[in-house]
């Protein structure tokens, strides 16, 4: 008989080590299932001892243990992956448990699938991150290039993109020649897709290159040797849920403990990138270029000086191109910045603002049809909630509603009267609602030689094949992002849309051109690095600091509880308390912490936030500080 120590695989972030009796010895890192309470869960096998060895601690139990079933099918994880967890617990707060439970694959993390089996293997390779800056067409080449070597060495590339969508492209782009050696991994493959590919990667006779998105990238195998992080500035590489890992930093943790190399491409890598780039502390791939060089020109269309009390949203300019290039038999596709017909509705007699009252943030009011009948809803982007748009001001019961700003819905009935001869796809939240039909979409708008698409930003990573014309429809609505990254968001997307346009990109914009789109215009990468990492110095933003925030809410004597027990945790660290500047019924407070990177991590710090309850959220490196 045995005493087993198993850590749950849970995202729970209070599950910690649990201890059953089994007549069954396991290997450490074994995948087992275990009674918790009413509930059978996924539990990773710590320690094992016999029970001749621990009679005295179970002796001054004040609790019994529970005796466990034997279990044949079983399957143990790689010593790096639990290494990779052991050291992220060192800067998440967060349990060794919840921690594997966000990095290992869903199917595996509930034993529906045991993990692949594979060979042990010493790695000596470099891990220190390189950075790759230059367009897409130029990145797949250095990446063909890169998993040339690799196979002839008889290694293994672990390719990563951010999305579903970008594994589809990633495949096009680099099987040719090896179309028996690639396996893909997303979580939008069918069961029987997934299938094959496991297949295929328990395969050793060949290397092999793996496409895949972040969810399965502690997929391991033991002749890997280059990992290769694509769009490595994608925000989808952030996790939404506990522990709020970034698949970056996970990776680069991977390749340290397992002794790979890493690189990192994008057209605009992260600032914290290029800082380190520029400091050495990471290599440069080939040689970095200070500018990026496009076929296609850049037009900026500023607005004539307002007339009318409704805006116009398209200018003269945008017209004419559209006409011009749909006469070339030419496509293109416009960027809207909003959802919806309006991101704020108010109230035009006392100025209220409808909000969401779990969130506080402004509704988005948009329209959906019905049979023939149109009907208004506020839709809320942070909790999801939809209600029925209001007709009445519920302050001052004013009729006299206001619609601010401009929503796709919008920019969609205007395009139908302006270009009523120019087939017209719309890609928004409300008609790419899955994966499959987002693709349908992308391939109708693609069928016309000479169609119109009109998309959010979630169209972009759909966006893979090049397009006559493109446009962004207003570039002040695109700059309103609640980010200290906005700048390099802003620059990013631009960026994107620019290499996938083959003659023109217009913007149009109300204002006189700023510094950010001169150097989108240029394509002055290096000149905009400088004036960020100048600006976050000064600001004491990421790199030069790294933020912890936590976020709780109640009413106003749960909120000042909680905070209480925050500034007294954490009195050593001297945070920074502050509300969310929006009403809404609850009270939203936040506690910011920042720390220089010769300080990090602090000791005790992350033992300090695990004792915090779970409903306070613990955010690492937080892209929003309000």
């Amino acid at each position: 008989m045995y005493v087993i120590s198993v850590i749950p695989l849970s995202r729970q972030p209070t599950l910690e080590t649990l201890s059953y009796y089994s007549s069954t010895t396991y290997p450490l890192g074994t995948i087992i299932e275990v009674p918790l309470r009413k509930k059978i869960i996924t539990a990773v096998v710590t320690a094992i001892e016999p029970v001749s060895a621990a009679k005295t601690a179970l002796r001054t139990a004040t609790f019994s243990l529970r005796k466990l079933a034997a279990q044949s099918k079983t399957a143990c994880l790689p010593e790096n992956v639990i290494k990779t967890a052991e050291v992220l617990m060192k800067t998440t707060p967060a349990t060794l448990g919840s921690i594997l439970y966000a990095i290992l694959p869903p199917d595996i993390r509930s034993n529906d699938r045991p993990y692949p089996i594979t060979k042990t293997y010493t790695n000596e390779e470099d891990p220190t991150p390189t950075i790759l800056t230059d367009s897409r067409v130029n990145r797949f080449m250095a990446y063909r290039s890169l998993i040339r070597q690799a196979f002839a060495h008889r290694g293994s590339v672990l390719f990563v993109v951010p999305t579903s969508a970008a594994v589809r492209h990633a495949k096009t782009f680099l099987e040719t020649g090896i179309e028996k050696r690639v396996v893909t991994f997303s979580s939008t493959h069918t069961k029987k897709q997934i299938d094959t590919s496991y297949e295929a990667f328990t395969d050793f006779s060949s290397a092999k290159l793996i496409i895949t998105t972040p969810n399965f990238t502690m997929l391991d195998r033991h002749d890997i040797t280059t990992i290769i992080i694509e769009e490595s500035g994608s925000q989808h590489y952030k996790t939404r849920t506990r522990p709020y890992l970034d698949a970056r930093n996970v990776l680069i943790t991977y390749a340290a403990t397992s002794k790979r190399t890493i690189l990192f491409g994008d057209i605009l890598p992260r600032t914290e990138e290029e800082v380190w780039r520029r400091e050495d502390i990471y290599h440069t791939h080939e040689e970095h270029p200070h500018r990026l060089n496009f076929n296609s020109s850049v037009t900026i269309a500023k607005h004539q000086a307002i007339t009318e009390k409704i805006l116009p949203i398209f200018t003269t300019e945008l017209i004419e191109t559209i006409n011009r290039n749909h006469q070339n038999k030419g496509r293109s596709f416009l960027l809207s910045a909003r959802r919806g017909l309006a991101p704020l509705v108010l109230c035009f007699d006392c100025g209220h603002v409808f909000r969401c009252p779990d969130s506080g943030a402004p509704y988005t009011l948009f329209s959906t049809h019905k049979n023939g009948v149109e009907e208004r809803w506020f839709y809320s982007t942070p909790t999801g909630a939809r209600v029925r748009a209001a007709d009445t001001c519920p302050d001052c019961g004013s009729w006299r509603l206001r619609e601010q700003g401009i929503g796709i819905q919008q920019v969609v009935a205007h395009a139908h009267k302006l270009f009523p001869n120019i087939p017209l796809t719309i890609f928004d939240h409300t008609t790419a609602t899955t994966h499959g039909k987002a693709k349908k979409l992308m391939e109708q708008f693609y069928a016309h030689k000479s169609g119109l698409m009109i998309a959010t930003n979630m169209a972009l990573p759909y966006l893979t094949e090049a397009v006559e014309l493109t446009g962004i429809i207003s570039y002040e609505a695109m700059r309103t992002m609640p980010t200290w990254r906005a700048e390099e968001s802003v620059l990013a997307s631009l960026l994107r849309l620019r290499e996938v346009t083959l003659n023109e990109c217009v913007v149009q914009t109300r204002s006189e051109t700023d510094p950010l789109l001169k150097h989108f215009e240029r394509g002055l990468i290096d000149d905009f690095y400088d004036e960020e990492i100048g600006m976050r110095q000064v600001l004491n933003y990421p790199p030069f600091a790294i933020f912890i925030l936590l976020t709780w809410q109640g009413d106003k004597v749960a909120a000042k509880s909680i905070e209480k027990l925050v500034l007294t945790t954490l009195a050593h660290f001297d945070p920074q308390c502050y509300s969310t500047p929006l009403p809404s019924e609850k009270i939203t407070r936040h506690a910011l912490l920042r720390f220089s990177h010769k300080d990090w991590p602090p000791e005790r710090l992350m033992d300090k936030l695990r004792s915090l309850p779970p409903m306070i959220r613990i955010e690492v490196s937080p892209e929003r500080i309000i």
